[in-house]
């Protein structure tokens, strides 16, 4: 009996503990995962070639990202938004945002400009009107180019549907720009993107300035002016050959919002590697920044610019950062739930061998009591259960504690069995 309480005892220990940790691992998410999606963008795009950065920089901590293709910001939100994807570039407020209550921002990153490129001498000082008859490209559909390029036509009075558009992919539209097969090309790229590189040393096309960029900024406050110094793109050839103003959108890394705390500040961590270094519009250290709009910050990101790096990942390693993490988590059931259970067994063990006694002496005091008024049967079914009382007694296997209660016990029915026998006896002896 004692054996089968005590298994009894263990085996409800194990499974507690078992289901504990269960539920703490899956409520608390110990475990950061080792494989990422991340949405980036065409081929030849500032996307594409930082996503390679983040790649490279996560797999120094052993965490594997798989990079998926986009035609851009703007179908990066929609992969986002059907969970197709962990991260991906996104714009800081984006329309296509709404309805993505399910992502979080960790932050702007870097200024994405509207580039517009001409090889037509007509199209000049940002006079978009002049664009009815010339042909232009303005970048694959769901990219912010092609958004942007359709808004800026309606600003202007000119209606898409009037003039030849092509949609094709950075790269390629670069190329046709440089043989004369179109006119202009528009693209919202960051100024490390070889397209862009390219496009601002290329003898024969200029860069389109936008003398109302302010007034694009009051009607769109998302949109920021930059300038781009004469001659950045080739002091022997001086281009451009004059200051030029651009607006520029900003660009903003998105992620789930159920994605790993430990995750979110890896990339971050990276972001500040990939992200700090002075470019052409901006000083060291500017980038990343914590901004949010329509796409909210997470709170990862916002404890982040705060205090920097988690404390784990400040005093460890990023593998043994996670093992201590998991190793907390077990712990919590164990000294939450499973300590005081373990702590309590000696006491519920005990109170289950009282509870033994006890039962053993009810039915003794009710066979004692009734044995002046007992028939002889039952008298002899009084004999029996108490002889069996006693072997049960007897061969009963407790702790030494309680070997003192067992041999009481024993006396008592033997002094009951007594008293039965007695009573048979002098019955039988009575005519």
């Amino acid at each position: 009996m004692v054996y089968r309480i005590r298994a009894l005892f263990i085996i409800v220990a194990v499974i507690i503990t078992l289901t504990s940790l269960y539920w703490s691992f899956r409520l608390l998410s110990p475990t950061p995962p080792k494989l990422l999606t991340m949405a980036t963008g065409p081929a030849g795009s500032a996307y594409e070639k930082l996503g390679e950065l983040y790649k490279e920089t996560l797999a120094e901590h052993g965490v594997k990202v798989e990079l998926i293709s986009s035609r851009g910001a703007i179908e990066n939100l929609e992969i986002l938004k059907n969970g197709q994807a962990d991260v991906g570039f996104a714009t800081l407020g984006s329309p296509e945002s709404e309805g993505a209550e399910e992502l979080r921002s960790l932050g702007a990153m870097f200024f994405e400009p509207l580039w517009v490129f001409s090889n037509n001498s007509e199209l000049d000082a940002g006079n978009v009107e002049k664009i009815r008859d010339l042909r232009i490209s303005i970048g694959p559909p769901k990219s912010r180019s092609n958004s942007a390029a359709r808004t800026l036509l309606s600003l202007n009075g000119v209606d898409p549907k009037t003039v030849e558009i092509s949609e094709y992919e950075p790269a390629h539209a670069a190329a046709l720009l440089k043989s004369s097969d179109i006119d202009a090309q528009f693209v919202v790229s960051n100024a490390i993107s070889p397209v862009i590189s390219e496009l601002l040393r290329a003898d024969g096309i200029s860069l389109i300035d936008f003398e109302r960029a302010d007034a694009y900024m009051a009607l769109y406050p998302e949109l920021t002016k930059l300038v781009v110094p004469a001659g950045v793109g080739s002091f022997a050839l001086n281009l451009p050959p004059r200051d030029t103003r651009v607006l520029a959108f900003t660009a903003i890394l998105a992620v789930q919002e159920g994605l790993h705390p430990i995750t979110q500040s890896l990339f971050l961590e990276a972001a500040e590697r990939i992200h700090g270094d002075p470019e052409l519009f901006y000083r060291a250290g500017e980038f990343p920044q914590a901004r949010d709009q329509l796409i909210l910050l997470s709170d990862s990101a916002k404890a982040y610019y705060a205090d920097g790096r988690p404390l784990l990942l400040r005093l460890l390693p990023y593998p043994v950062a996670v093992l201590v993490m998991q190793l907390l988590t077990a712990a919590i059931p164990l000294i939450g739930l499973v300590y005081p259970m373990l702590k309590a067994m000696p006491s519920a063990f005990h109170w289950l061998m009282r509870l033994q006694f006890h039962r053993v002496y009810t039915e003794l005091r009710a066979i004692d009591r009734g044995i002046n008024d007992a028939s002889d049967d039952i008298l002899e079914s009084n004999q029996q259960r108490l002889e069996s009382l006693q072997h049960r007694v007897t061969t009963l296997r407790v702790p030494v504690t309680y070997a003192t209660k067992v041999y009481a016990l024993k006396s008592h029915i033997g002094g009951v069995l007594q008293r039965v026998v007695d009573t048979r006896q002098k019955r039988a002896d009575t005519p």
